[in-house]
């Protein structure tokens, strides 16, 4: 079954970046799944509650001035699978009529499954740094806000974990987003987190995109799961953007 979800995941982000080649924004809106949104070093992060409200947004006449004229896939690998939730790193990049390169971006797709059907329920976007651009400081950076975050969950110290979040801040569900507009919205709902393994899928020169394998502690017992995780730099203060979690060994059904 694992294959089979992996099929799924790339299916889910063909039927994204196909329909946006079509220029139809009614289909491009519908390769997703809602409440849609995208977290990212830039900019206000809006959330879309359905399709019509998203595909009202959108402008192909604005990216068309670029000079754009298609996109194309750089890379995807499924990273988590679950039988309601996939994890998808991808790059694409925009290309002109004569096929030089105008915008590259690498984002982790969070792959839902919603009323038996499978859509894109947020992308987390990381922006592109090439590679002469060294990233290592910010990786770093990265590494140890994780490490001081988890160590305040442990503690249960709320306010030290809620300020190392960047607001508004997201917790990707299934057909459900958890917002957080300001640090006084933060609670802890575990007893306890381990960070077994932590893993840079996309540095860039404002954010990064991580994968963990953690376990939870609630109360006596303690499962498995597998998150990435949404670092940016906004308003100069680097913070947690959003998150996703997924149980690897959910039973179908």
């Amino acid at each position: 079954m694992t294959q089979d979800l992996e099929q799924i995941g790339m299916d889910a982000l063909d039927r994204f970046l196909n329909t946006w080649n079509a220029r139809d924004a009614g289909l491009w809106a519908a390769s997703l799944n809602y409440p849609h949104v995208r977290p990212s070093p830039f900019g206000p992060i809006v959330v879309s509650k359905d399709a019509a409200e998203y595909a009202s947004r959108v402008d192909f006449d604005r990216v068309l001035k670029t000079g754009w004229d298609h996109s194309e896939w750089d890379y995807r690998q499924v990273i988590h699978t679950s039988p309601e939730k996939i994890h998808v790193a991808g790059q694409w990049s925009r290309y002109d009529v004569e096929g030089k390169v105008i915008h590259t971006n690498p984002v982790v797709y969070i792959v839902t499954s919603v009323d038996g059907s499978w859509g894109i329920q947020s992308r987390f976007g990381a922006d592109y740094a090439d590679d002469d651009y060294d990233t290592s400081g910010l990786e770093t950076r990265a590494f140890n806000l994780i490490d001081d975050f988890t160590n305040h969950f442990n503690n249960d110290n709320v306010v030290a974990c809620a300020e190392l979040l960047n607001y508004p801040h997201y917790g990707i569900g299934v057909g459900q987003l958890s917002e957080h507009l300001e640090p006084g919205q933060f609670t802890i709902t575990a007893s306890g987190m381990t960070v077994d393994s932590l893993a840079a899928l996309q540095t860039g020169k404002q954010s990064l995109n991580a994968g963990l394998d953690i376990t939870m502690q609630r109360g006596s017992g303690s499962q498995a799961f597998q998150a990435v995780v949404n670092i940016t730099v906004r308003n100069d203060h680097l913070g947690i953007q959003g998150w996703s979690i997924l149980n690897p060994n959910a039973e179908e059904g």
